[in-house]
């Protein structure tokens, strides 16, 4: 019998392996997720202008070729500095690729970093391709009586006077749904084979109110994961990314989750996400997701080496001191369970956990962001590590049409995101709201934060002051400008 939230099994495009990419341009498995789950658009022509041609160098190994110490950067003939390209050109990432080839004969081999392993298990549900995933994996349809259920839940709520900050699994009741949401929140964590990522759908948001919806989305949420974080300094626990337009800010100076721009690929300041669709955009917008242990898998040594190092250099946007020096990529420990076993974590070193924590636009500034003078530029290997990351997370990326009322949740410990960019018109405005999440006995399960990015998700889930959830959109210029919530804009 097929699970009660499951929705039919739909086709998905097969593409060349990633030992192929050097002479593929990847077309992106867009997930069928229109009304009949059938209308799968097949063909993924970038971020907005970003083609993501080639991805990633073969599959790496200890004694992976790098490029010698001290030899001079390769140029790169007719394209921008990708340093300062947010979104990154595969023009000038291919290009670079060419140049590297045909200096293979003055690289050296370089071992991985210590405590790296040279493989995280394949057969992982959480090691995939966009192309390997079929929608009863992670697409869920609530039934009529799990709807009623949730409006009951509503109106209890309500009826306790409590602000938005009082939703919990007391306060929303849902005695049927809700253990099935306990249920389906493992398979963020590859339980029960599950991809790291799920999809909720058939709420309406038409049929409530904008009050309504945010508790309805909390209620819900609540029954995934306890504990919400905060995204900003004011202690928001609720972003609204929706494209609030120049009238508010100037394109120029507007960043983007307030803008309609595409998004590169990058983590965020938490241990879930989840994302109400309140609307989607008339053109665009899909949401991207790519498995962060498929793209370490592909990485060659020398860029695990480069992502490993704590010689980063993140702009902190006016902030003292002007920057941080971390590392993009992390080897965690994961401690024994209580009587003396392993975790049961889908690691293939069952003693460490791998994870990729970065956010583009602190390391290459953005159009709207532009890098503080005088913070270490990325040297040409840094890029070439950086842009390789983000190429091969497109090429194995599923690329998601979400509908109004869906609820999207992922692990952002193994999972990276991205977005296309969209267009609205006057009848369709893109309007999604964001929660950051924790469930706090998995974080200790996979080994917790590592010390390089523990002060701002301790500034997300451990912060003192009283929750503040914005019904509405914040239009002030000043909010909608600020440069330095580097953990909440990417």
């Amino acid at each position: 019998m097929a699970p009660s939230l499951a929705s039919p099994v739909a086709p998905c495009e097969l593409r060349p392996s990633i030992h192929e990419a050097n002479s593929y341009t990847p077309t992106v498995p867009a997930a069928g997720l229109s009304g009949n789950n059938t209308n799968i658009n097949r063909h993924f022509s970038a971020i907005n202008n970003v083609n993501f041609n080639s991805a990633a160098e073969t599959h790496h190994s200890a004694t992976q070729p790098r490029n010698v110490e001290g030899q001079a950067d390769l140029q790169d003939e007719n394209f921008a500095d990708p340093a300062k390209t947010w979104n990154p050109d595969s023009r000038v990432y291919n290009s670079r690729r060419l140049q590297q080839r045909r200096a293979e004969t003055t690289r050296v081999a370089v071992p991985l970093p210590q405590g790296f392993p040279a493989q995280i298990n394949p057969a992982s549900p959480l090691v995939w391709s966009g192309h390997d995933l079929v929608e009863h994996e992670y697409l869920r349809h609530l039934e009529k009586q799990d709807i009623k259920e949730i409006e009951s839940a509503l109106e209890h709520f309500k009826s306790l006077n409590l602000p938005v900050s009082g939703v919990s699994r007391t306060t929303f009741p849902l005695p049927e749904l809700g253990p099935k949401m306990i249920s389906l929140a493992q398979k963020l964590y590859g339980d029960n084979n599950g991809r790291g990522f799920f999809i909720l759908r058939g709420l309406d948001p038409k049929k409530y109110d904008p009050t309504d919806n945010v508790i309805i989305y909390v209620g819900v949420s609540c029954y995934v994961a306890e504990r919400r974080g905060t995204q900003d300094e004011k202690n928001n626990c609720l972003l609204h990314l929706t494209d609030l337009g120049a009238t508010v800010a100037p394109d120029d100076v507007r960043q983007a989750p307030y803008s309609n721009v595409p998004q590169p690929f990058h983590t965020d300041t938490a241990d879930l996400l989840a994302l109400y669709t309140l609307q989607p955009a008339a053109q665009g917008g899909r949401s991207l997701l790519a498995s962060s242990w498929r793209v370490y898998n592909s990485l060659a040594s020398s860029h695990i080496d480069t992502l490993a190092k704590c010689n980063w250099a993140f702009d902190t946007f006016g902030r003292k001191p002007a920057y941080e020096m971390r590392p993009l990529l992390h080897a965690i420990p994961i401690e024994s369970s209580t009587d003396g076993t392993p975790n049961a974590i889908p690691f293939n070193e069952p003693n460490t956990r791998v994870l990729l924590s970065y956010s583009r636009r602190p390391l290459t500034g953005s159009p709207v962001s532009p890098r503080t003078p005088g913070i270490p530029a990325l040297t040409t290997t840094q890029i070439d590590a950086l842009d390789t990351v983000h190429f091969t997370a497109a090429a194995h990326s599923i690329a998601i049409n979400l509908q109004a009322g869906d609820i999207q949740y992922w692990n952002n410990f193994a999972l990276l995101h991205a977005r296309e960019g969209f267009q609205d018109d006057a009848e369709q405005r893109r309007h999604l709201l964001r929660l950051w999440l924790r469930d706090e006995n998995r974080t200790r399960e996979w080994g917790g934060i590592p010390k390089e990015c523990k002060l701002p998700w301790d500034e997300a889930f451990e912060g003192e002051g009283e929750e503040v959830w914005p019904i509405e959109p914040v239009r002030e210029h000043g909010f909608v400008t600020e440069q330095r919530r580097s953990s909440g804009h990417a």
